[in-house]
């Protein structure tokens, strides 16, 4: 009885403090403690420092600490900036770091994820998406100039605009419009538009404009191959390396050696 009495009198203690943290934007209010900007924040306080708790982010600035959202407002909150431990269903802003966990999902809207991120489903950002990332279904950086660096891994695919750089497992998907630099392994598609660098390895389809390194596929179809290939099926318009498989064809070897069964090769 004395420990609940305690408690009812320091919740009330707290209240009465807080009120005067009224929410000067949208006239909505945050219980702080102990001053409006440090300590402990429940509610939609848009500077705070300490450990915050609330439902859904709102035109919040920056936010250093501990944040615990339930819900997500994305468009309302993509200039946020979190500095520190963001949990939640689905946490979201326009910066943050560097530990971010999702029960369903975590991202950014316009700038950078990084550290540590795991999302129950998906790993999204508009910005680039930096250090140790797991996800359950997708991880995905769409920005124009957004990228993927570091450890990447996803149940079904990892996709970025510019590059996808260190280690990526899709389980189904490796994807890119740009680059590929380091490891990149799935079971069915591994593509960069412009270039491979390092090792991919597929049962599936590797496509590259440009590939400098190991090819372990499937079927390998690129426009240069610099390097190893292996696979069922090797394709390229312009080998300097060696082709291992069943059917290899290098455009550019002489007419009777484009294509050729088990080993070809252009140095």
């Amino acid at each position: 009885m004395k420990k609940t009495l305690a408690l009812c009198i320091i919740i009330l203690f707290v209240i009465d403090i807080s009120l005067s943290a009224q929410d000067s934007l949208f006239s909505k209010k945050s219980l702080n403690f102990p001053t409006k900007k440090y300590g402990i924040s429940i509610g939609n306080s848009y500077e705070f420092t300490g450990i915050r708790i609330n439902f859904a982010d709102e035109n919040v600035k920056r936010i250093n600490g501990l944040n615990v959202t339930f819900w997500y407002k994305l468009y309302e909150n993509q200039y946020a900036v979190v500095n520190g431990i963001s949990l939640g269903v689905m946490p979201m802003a326009g910066k943050m770091g560097p530990v971010n966990l999702g029960v369903l999902g975590a991202g950014t809207a316009n700038n950078n994820v990084y550290g540590l991120t795991l999302g129950g489903v998906f790993v999204g950002s508009s910005g680039s998406i930096n250090g140790l990332t797991i996800s359950g279904l997708v991880t995905g950086a769409d920005g124009e100039n957004s990228a993927i660096s570091g450890i990447a891994v996803s149940g079904i695919g990892i996709g970025a605009h510019k590059a996808i750089n260190g280690f990526a497992l899709g389980g189904l998907a490796v994807f890119t419009d740009g680059e590929i630099n380091g490891i990149a392994s799935s079971l069915a598609y591994i593509s960069a538009e412009k270039k491979i660098q390092g090792i991919a390895i597929t049962p599936g389809y590797l496509k590259s404009g440009i590939f400098n390194g190991v090819a372990i596929a499937g079927f390998t179809d690129t426009n240069q191959m610099n390097g190893l290939s292996i696979a069922i099926f090797n394709r390229t318009q312009d080998l300097h390396g060696v082709q291992l498989g069943l059917i290899n064809c290098a455009k550019n070897n002489r007419k009777w050696t484009r294509v050729l069964p088990l080993i070809n090769f252009h140095f």
